[in-house]
């Protein structure tokens, strides 16, 4: 992968058209080359089909969404024996990475939900790296809380550093009000592993609402810049809209082909 515009993918939570294959060819006719899949997706069709209506549509698979939260609720950490089968799937539709978050931190302190994760990746790398999928590590926004307790490129990187086969997803939605996050991209550009590209509500902002826009309406977001940011670092990997937001159905798709558009302008 190299140009930009052949880098760009969607994810499937995005598409939301009523079934997998409806989901695929949707994104076909956007234009899009490929999808961040949707684990309850695949496996409500099975993996098997997923690939032939993937192929049937000429739709490649830029990332599996995703494996299970690391930290669990009975204080215990996600079972490998799972992780693996959704890797294994993962690995069946060609994706290059699957995603993964903490989950809510519960009654843990922060330094020892820190361990646990830790020892989760270093544990589960290895299972990615035998099927060519690269583990790929999320933080989100501090409003997201109940999804994950870290939310900081800066953060993730400390969990993830080290970790053979680990890397980090850089979602902007979640993370672009970060500071220095022109140097982090910079200075870890070979950690970032997958960049999601969204833009954020700024008027929900202000009611202190999270609430994500189309990439071509001049949210709060600079887009353009993060993205000059990761291509002058040298990143090469994928770039997924995950434009999760209220679009009316019969506007979905001229919304799709606007952003496709706006960031192959890039």
């Amino acid at each position: 992968m190299t140009a930009i515009g052949e880098r760009y993918a969607v994810c499937e939570r995005v598409l939301r058209w009523g079934s997998f294959a409806a989901d695929v060819e949707l994104a076909r006719e956007a234009g899009i080359r490929a999808i961040g899949v949707d684990h309850a997706a695949i496996h409500a069709v099975g993996v098997d089909e997923a690939s032939r209506i993937l192929e049937g549509e000429g739709v490649a698979v830029s990332t599996y969404l995703a494996l299970e939260d690391i930290l669990t609720a009975d204080g215990a950490s996600a079972s490998l024996d799972e992780a693996a089968r959704r890797l294994d799937h993962a690995a069946r539709l060609g994706a290059s990475g699957a995603v993964v978050a903490t989950g809510p931190i519960g009654q843990r302190s922060v330094d020892d939900a820190d361990v646990m994760c830790r020892e989760w990746l270093h544990a589960a790398a290895p299972l990615a790296l035998d099927r060519d999928v690269r583990l790929l590590f999320e933080p989100v926004h501090p409003l997201m809380r109940h999804w994950s307790y870290v939310h900081t490129l800066e953060h993730g990187l400390a969990l993830a550093s080290g970790v053979t086969g680990a890397g980090l997803v850089l979602d902007v939605g979640h993370v672009w009000w970060e500071r220095d996050l022109g140097e982090l991209i910079r200075d870890h550009i070979d950690d970032i592993g997958l960049v999601q590209v969204t833009n954020i509500d700024r008027a929900a902002l202000e009611e202190v609402r999270y609430d994500r826009a189309p990439l071509v309406d001049g949210g709060d977001v600079p887009l353009t810049a993060i993205v000059a940011s990761l291509e002058a670092a040298g990143y090469q990997g994928w770039y997924e809209d995950e434009t999760i937001a209220r679009i009316p159905r019969d506007q979905r798709l001229a919304v799709l082909v606007a952003s496709r558009e706006w960031f192959e302008s890039l």
